[in-house]
């Protein structure tokens, strides 16, 4: 009798079953971790510009006077003069490689009074597959409501929707 070196095709099939199954089970965990990952990312990013805002105000002497009057100012993710939130490129791409929509923006309301008072922040943001602010909207509007937070709440700012 001839020994044979090989597997057969039963071997071959029953492996690439088991590697098929693997694969079915792996991928879509695989890809749920990556689309969390750019969820939160863009979670960051809109955090990250609503503090970029609360910056640009506490520079801005006559505009912190005016919102604590209880005016509104709105910082533009970008504009043709004045402060804007992407001023020195931080944001230069969205997560999903895109780029974020040129009229997104914070806006910074005063709500209570002197002394306990607190900032209101409301942020419409808007990348390529993703955004942050008023239902059914693709394209941010200051005038339009959005997600907003108390400044003591920062870390409240969760809802991201697919586009």
């Amino acid at each position: 009798m001839k020994n044979k070196k090989g597997f057969t095709l039963i071997e071959l099939l029953a492996v690439i079953t088991l590697l098929a199954i693997l694969m079915g089970i792996a991928v879509p965990n695989i890809v749920s971790t990556v689309n969390n990952s750019k969820r939160n990312e863009f979670l960051s990013d809109a955090k990250r510009m609503v503090a970029k805002a609360e910056y640009l105000l506490s520079l801005d002497k006559s505009a912190r006077t005016s919102v604590l009057g209880g005016s509104t100012k709105i910082y533009y993710f970008k504009q043709n003069s004045g402060k804007y939130l992407n001023e020195l490129n931080e944001f230069a791409n969205d997560v999903d490689g895109g780029e974020y929509d040129i009229n997104s923006y914070v806006k910074i309301t005063r709500s209570g009074s002197s002394p306990n008072y607190t900032f209101k922040y409301c942020i419409c943001l808007v990348g390529s597959k993703r955004k942050i602010g008023a239902a059914g909207v693709d394209t941010c509007n200051s005038s339009v409501s959005s997600s907003c937070v108390d400044s003591t709440a920062l870390t409240g700012i969760d809802i991201v929707k697919d586009k």
